[in-house]
């Protein structure tokens, strides 16, 4: 799968407290309302963006130039960001197996994705991003300084045809604390 292949940095790698965030194979969400009682989704943006090199291998989309549904959100415990999330997937998919990706609004994305029987999917893939990674600067924008490399994780997710990419960014309050 090409997501997988600039994803898989050794998981031993990662902080320890980190770790069980970056295996969760259920609800990310679920997670974090379970360890945070105060979680609340900030929609940051959510129209048609340019998707990175590695999401247009990932969706199969042929051209640099092509503009796709994406949101972006910061997932927090109350004022406080915990995950930079960030998703992007297919017009025709908008259109069919995601179609309530453009009406989520404040809601998290993993009460859609995980609510439904008919989606799958894909195995998690993590890695560490830094400066160099459009995600880490487009997370620095919003929440202000950040280490120098943060934990990453994404995977896809599938219904019949169509495909949505999320990718998860932890936040320095998610890893320094022992949940």
């Amino acid at each position: 799968m090409p997501h997988q292949h600039r994803w898989h940095h050794p998981l031993c790698l990662a902080p320890r407290p980190l770790r069980p965030w970056l295996t969760e194979s259920g609800s990310l969400t679920a997670r974090l309302i379970a360890h945070y009682p105060c979680f609340k989704v900030r929609v940051l943006a959510q129209g048609l963006a340019r998707p990175h090199d590695d999401e247009r291998a990932t969706l199969g989309l042929p051209r640099a130039n092509v503009r796709v549904p994406s949101r972006e959100v910061l997932l927090c415990s109350g004022d406080t960001p915990l995950v930079f999330a960030h998703s992007v997937t297919t017009p025709a998919a908008v259109r069919r197996g995601f179609r309530k990706f453009r009406h989520i609004g404040g809601r998290s994305l993993g009460s859609m994705l995980f609510a439904s029987p008919t989606i799958a999917r894909s195995m998690l893939a993590w890695r560490r991003v830094d400066a160099r990674h459009p995600l880490w600067r487009k997370a620095r924008a919003v929440v202000g300084p950040l280490p120098a490399r943060l934990w990453a994780r994404r995977s896809v997710f599938y219904t019949g045809p169509d495909r949505l990419l999320v990718t998860e960014v932890f936040l320095p309050p998610l890893f320094q604390e022992s949940r």
